[in-house]
């Protein structure tokens, strides 16, 4: 192996960690929505500086990848993946954050609405764990279906919407809307990213340019 297979496999290792790092949060966030458990909202919160930490550390990689080792276009492809991947994965817990915040300053949702944030979340986590998974596999073929996955986040979420207009018009929860509809599409956005990794690792296989969003 040579050193430049060395730095694109050690970049798919550290984006692989980084996303298992992130799926915690959001597993964590989906219990917290339930339980409004501050001091685990708070262990979210600080995980985040460690996603930080690991798009760091990719694009230290990735620039000693492409300063240092002259890569050929399919190494190249694999640096720039690594790159654009992370970001997203960056974004993703920014997400997480966010949902923890709102957990911290609102306290937790009632027990319906928790249940369907809670399958909104668990639709989430399954898409982005097969779009890692095609990833570390170097699968483009399953990259080009996992997007049709996020149709089901769309559904769940537009079920909530209704949930919560149907309790404005009966006059509930009417100054808890808009922070709550707004902390549940942070899980919308994290799938329009999730969509975006599946491009990446197409990309990375095939050196072509798809656009699921």
């Amino acid at each position: 192996m040579t050193k430049l297979d060395e730095k694109c496999s050690l970049i798919k290792e550290c984006v692989m960690k980084m996303a298992k790092r992130v799926e915690d949060m959001y597993s964590i966030s989906l219990e917290i929505m339930e339980t409004g458990n501050t001091e685990a909202a708070l262990k979210v919160i600080e995980m985040d500086s460690f996603v930080n930490s690991a798009e760091e550390e990719i694009n230290d990689l990735a620039i000693e990848a492409l300063c240092l080792l002259s890569p050929v276009a399919s190494d190249l492809r694999k640096v720039i993946t690594g790159i654009k991947i992370a970001s997203d994965l960056e974004r993703i817990g920014d997400y997480a954050k966010s949902i923890a915040g709102f957990v911290v300053r609102n306290g937790k949702l009632n027990s319906e609405l928790a249940s369907m944030a809670k399958d909104l979340g668990d639709a989430f986590l399954a898409m982005i764990d097969h779009a890692m998974d095609s990833y570390n596999k170097s699968d483009a073929v399953w990259a080009m279906s996992i997007p049709e996955e996020d149709a089901q986040i769309d559904k769940i979420y537009d079920e909530i919407v209704k949930y919560l207009q149907d309790k404005i018009r009966k006059q509930e929860m009417a100054d808890d809307i808009i922070p709550i509809l707004s902390m549940l599409r942070n899980l919308k956005r994290a799938g329009e990213h999730t969509k975006n990794i599946c491009e990446h690792t197409i990309f990375e296989v095939k050196g072509q340019h798809i656009e699921f969003n």
